[in-house]
């Protein structure tokens, strides 16, 4: 187990969560303002058949989204492009082509409308399209290939982290670098709260960072290098996936880590797998290296179901729609498998 033990990050970790009970009085979908996403009334079912399998990109893809009606898709790999896909009657239908970076997509995010595709991408910049129009707008200013991009609980902030060691906060009203906070080591992912950053750090270290300053609040050290981050909807659950083949969930509350997952099948492809939380926060997700997707229950840490026979490489990236009901993995193939219970 591991423990966060500064009594003054958990202070401000409980100040933050009180905050949030007094500002947030309606639930379950209800629109409370974009500086907190609402929380989701959703039963996520369990896939496990392939509606869909294909070939969706040139070259191997890195990374994939739902939009958050759970009708549309997005996707980037190393072909520099974002593609944009409507999902109807289990199949992925191309919609819209994406394109101005100059290198590989590492990310990608919808804003909270589902107006606005934010991607990070190897040419040291994130780039921001509003579907329907062809041009985009980028974020440059980084020395190194940007790995993830995030809004930061607004439609008009963007945190954004890079190989060349800082974690940059943007005002896209300004279209400027409002912060720029160096780090110690290569960022790989980072995730967004109302009052501080989470960063994962090739050095094996998770970092959280005061939003206001760049105090690192508390550091965490794991067995091995970090390649991705996932928030749970509610923010009160944090999980991390290392190269030591483990995917692990530190609750923000109590400050302690309450599950590991792991199995003997599971290997982590590579430096930028990511694994990701079902949107009911009941599953972990992540897909190995050997093609095979892994379902852990984030409660019991058993392993409830691997999803194989679809994809002959890597699997790089998964996405579970807000609505429950599919899955997406895709992986260093170019491939892009759609799951779903039924």
């Amino acid at each position: 187990m591991i423990a966060l033990n500064s009594s003054k990050f958990m202070g401000a970790i409980r100040s933050f969560f009180d905050f949030n009970v007094r500002k947030e009085q309606t639930r379950c979908g209800v629109d409370v303002g974009w500086s907190h996403p609402a929380s989701v009334c959703v039963i996520c079912c369990l896939p496990n058949r392939a509606l869909y399998s294909k070939e969706i990109h040139e070259s191997e893809i890195h990374a994939v989204k739902f939009n958050p009606n759970s009708k549309m898709l997005a996707t980037g790999g190393a072909d520099r492009v974002v593609k944009i896909w409507d999902i109807a009657g289990g199949q992925l239908q191309d919609q819209q082509l994406l394109t101005g970076s100059n290198g590989g997509i590492t990310s990608i995010e919808f804003d909270p409308s589902g107006v606005q595709v934010l991607a990070a991408s190897f040419d040291g910049s994130a780039h921001l399209w509003r579907l329907g129009s062809r041009s985009s707008e980028s974020l440059t200013g980084h020395k190194g290939k940007v790995t993830a991009a995030r809004f930061k609980m607004s439609m008009h902030r963007v945190v954004t982290c890079s190989m060349d060691r800082t974690v940059r906060e943007w005002d896209l009203n300004k279209g400027a670098c409002v912060r720029s906070i160096p780090v110690p080591s290569y960022c790989s992912d980072v995730v967004c709260l109302d009052s501080y950053m989470i960063s994962g750090h090739h050095d094996k270290k998770i970092r959280f960072w005061d939003s206001r300053s760049e105090f690192c609040m508390q550091e965490v050290t794991l067995e091995e290098k970090i390649t991705s981050l996932c928030i749970d909807q509610d923010q009160t659950q944090l999980l991390s996936c290392s190269r030591d083949d483990a995917l692990r969930l530190i609750d923000l509350r109590m400050g302690n880590t309450c599950q590991v997952f792991r199995d003997d099948g599971f290997k982590c492809g590579c430096d930028w797998t990511k694994a990701i939380l079902s949107p009911d926060g009941s599953y972990c997700i992540a897909g190995s290296s050997d093609g095979t997707v892994f379902i852990w229950n984030a409660r019991t840490g058993r392993l409830e179901r691997s999803l194989s026979g679809e994809h002959s490489a890597s699997v790089n990236a998964v996405a579970w729609s807000i609505s429950g009901d599919y899955v997406v993995s895709v992986d260093r193939g170019k491939k892009a498998v759609l799951w779903s219970e039924y």
